[in-house]
């Protein structure tokens, strides 16, 4: 295929939902394997028995020949926290020989890239789930000014919520914390299609999960494949 370039494995908590926010940004070129950890509900039973599985079902994607692989959700963040799942990935990245990342540490680079310090999430979560979030990002350097979700306690919730609901928390924190430098939208809900919208009404970087991950898959693949229409981060592409 001429215009081939790259397949991206994506292990998913629970789905791969289709249209979806990879709908919207995946470029021309670039293909996605998908699969998943039947995570049913946001709780800490189901967290460890994917974190238990995570090794096995990531396996798939040998026989798949992906160049890189994305591990989607919160749960190895939340169960194991950020140097525990930097240490995790680093050696499964070994065992399986490609490059391995989570959206979190993908989310954790990008917001990096944009040199910031003091930010602040949105997220669809519940306020027990939220506190590990907030942890987790706190552990890889950056100051939370706050933090706020919307008591969403299973992961198909997430994909029922209004497009817009992403935009309306974003800006519910940033009119409470308006010396934030940057703002994460966290997780599956959709969120892609706001944050261009947001960064020129709130002068503001704003960092999307499936940005993120997508930013980091053309990056680490090195390919400079601008993403025009979804903001700063996917814009510059492999920059």
């Amino acid at each position: 295929m001429a215009n081939w370039k790259a397949r991206v494995g994506i292990l998913s908590p629970s789905v791969f939902e289709i249209p979806s926010d990879w709908s919207a940004t995946l470029p021309p070129g670039i293909s996605l394997a998908a699969s998943g950890l039947n995570v049913r509900a946001h709780t800490p039973e189901e967290f460890e028995k994917a974190v238990g599985d995570l090794e096995s079902a990531l396996q798939v994607f040998l026989a798949e020949e992906v160049d890189a692989i994305l591990v989607g959700g919160i749960t190895l963040a939340t169960q194991r926290g950020f140097q525990a799942e930097q240490n995790i990935l680093s050696d499964l990245s070994i065992r399986l020989r490609l490059p391995l990342t989570t959206g979190m540490q993908a989310s954790v680079e990008a917001l990096r890239h944009f040199e910031a310090k003091r930010i602040v999430i949105a997220t669809a979560y519940k306020e027990s789930i939220n506190g590990a979030v907030r942890k987790y990002f706190e552990e890889a350097g950056f100051e939370v000014a706050g933090i706020r979700g919307l008591g969403v306690s299973r992961p198909v919730e997430q994909a029922k919520l209004q497009r817009d609901a992403s935009a309306k928390v974003a800006r519910t924190l940033i009119q409470a914390h308006p010396d934030a430098d940057a703002i994460l939208l966290q997780g599956r809900w959709p969120s892609v299609g706001s944050v261009q919208r947001l960064e020129t009404e709130l002068k503001l970087p704003v960092v999307a999960t499936v940005a993120a991950s997508l930013w980091w898959a053309l990056r680490r693949l090195r390919l400079d494949i601008p993403v025009r229409g979804f903001g700063r981060l996917l814009q510059g592409a492999s920059s």
